[in-house]
């Protein structure tokens, strides 16, 4: 049994490594790696996919050093020629992809055409402010089962039409790795970077939102200007490849050139970054991290802006829209303000047990046995029924 598993991101990969290990019992993983994995300026993250000792892994460079809409149009093509010849290859029984962004096009059109059935993680959520809310559904109208990470996002999934036995609700896979993963103490973070997270500290990752074009350089100075009130060290991420992200890069490091407690990573890696959110006083910017893991580190999420817009979110989360008022009233909650810092503090996380690499292969040992045939032909079904779903926690 092969099962081939898709990754473009550091972020996707570090959400994916346990659920692939625990696969490895059941069937031959083949990892095809691409995106910003083999992008030197990204961090070149397959080192750490490399590190993790999987046998199958098929390297597959096809995104552009340019984020530019075009670039990354022409991007999706080349890997699509390239991931189809590999298919060819390897010759997997299924596909399993996770999220929302457009890289995935490339496999899922690819296992589309030659009839293997695709496994989706984490569909059926919400992003109204960029182009993955698009691509995350459409995603959901092809793939062929589903594993979203709570019970709304499968009940959004069912109202799209998708037959409720196709669901398997396995909660979110990034709170296994805060789980599993033995994390760094405030020295070991000291000594691998030079800063001391006993300082108070704030993560920052701000990716472009994708259906507001124009707006980016305005987001990014409201942000600055209100970061610049608060005497705190601040740790920048890298954003995703998408347009614009280059400039978010580009005004980044112009700001940190004006202040000494400002740092900007290419990567952290999953065990450095989640190290970080253990220690930070919180986290701001526009990320998933900040709704989907840091609640499980009761520290609060300054979240701006539509890119997230939809999403289930925790009593942690501190909604802002752009403006440096609105911001620094954000910021001073999260840092400030003992009641809700209180209320936070035992907060349960509803994205999950931090098992879900058990449930997906639990769920996995019961797709196998359903025929192909079954599995390949889609129908239209708008009547819900719960009763069909498979929910593991």
């Amino acid at each position: 049994m092969k099962i081939a598993i898709f990754t473009a991101t550091r972020a996707e990969y570090g959400l994916l490594r346990w659920i692939a290990k625990e696969l490895t019992n059941t069937a031959d993983v083949y990892f095809i790696v691409g995106g910003t994995h083999l992008s030197p300026e990204d961090g070149y993250t397959i080192t750490e996919i490399n590190e993790d000792n999987f046998k199958n892994i098929i390297e597959l460079p096809f995104l552009s050093s340019s984020r530019t809409s075009l670039a990354l149009t022409s991007s999706i093509g080349s890997g699509l020629i390239q991931i189809s010849q590999i298919i060819n290859t390897i010759k997997p029984e299924y596909i399993m992809i996770l999220g929302d962004r457009y890289e995935l096009f490339i496999p899922v059109i690819a296992s589309l055409m030659r009839n293997i059935p695709i496994i989706h993680l984490c569909g059926g959520e919400r992003t109204g402010g960029s182009i993955d809310e698009q691509v995350r559904h459409s995603i959901t109208k092809i793939a062929h089962i589903h594993m979203p990470s709570t019970e709304i996002y499968a009940e959004n999934i069912s109202k799209m039409g998708e037959e409720d036995w196709r669901i398997y609700i396995v909660g979110a896979p990034g709170l296994e790795n805060i789980k599993k993963i033995n994390l760094y103490e405030p020295n070991e973070i000291l000594k691998l970077t030079g800063i001391d997270i006993n300082k108070p500290t704030i993560i920052c990752t701000y990716h472009p939102v994708t259906l507001e074009e124009g707006s980016i350089y305005q987001q990014l100075n409201n942000l600055f200007n209100a970061l610049s009130n608060f005497d705190i060290q601040i740790i920048f991420t890298r954003p995703n490849a998408e347009v614009d992200s280059d400039l978010v890069v580009k005004k980044i490091k112009e700001f940190i050139c004006t202040s000494k407690k400002a740092y900007f990573f290419d990567s952290l890696g999953t065990k450095l970054y989640l190290s970080f959110l253990k220690y930070a006083k919180a986290i701001i910017g526009n990320s998933s991290s900040g709704i989907i893991e840091a609640p499980s580190f009761c520290i609060p999420t300054i979240n701006i802006g539509n890119r997230q817009e939809g999403r289930l979110k925790p009593e942690s989360v501190i909604q802002v829209d752009y403006s440096t008022e609105e911001i620094v009233k954000g910021i001073e909650k999260a840092l400030f303000d003992k009641k809700f810092l209180n209320q936070i503090k035992y907060i349960k996380n509803p994205y999950g047990d931090g098992k879900t690499s058990e449930y997906v292969c639990q769920a996995f040992n019961k797709i196998i046995k359903i025929p192909k045939d079954k599995l390949l032909k889609k129908r239209l079904n708008f009547e819900v029924n719960k009763s069909e779903w498979h929910k593991y926690f």
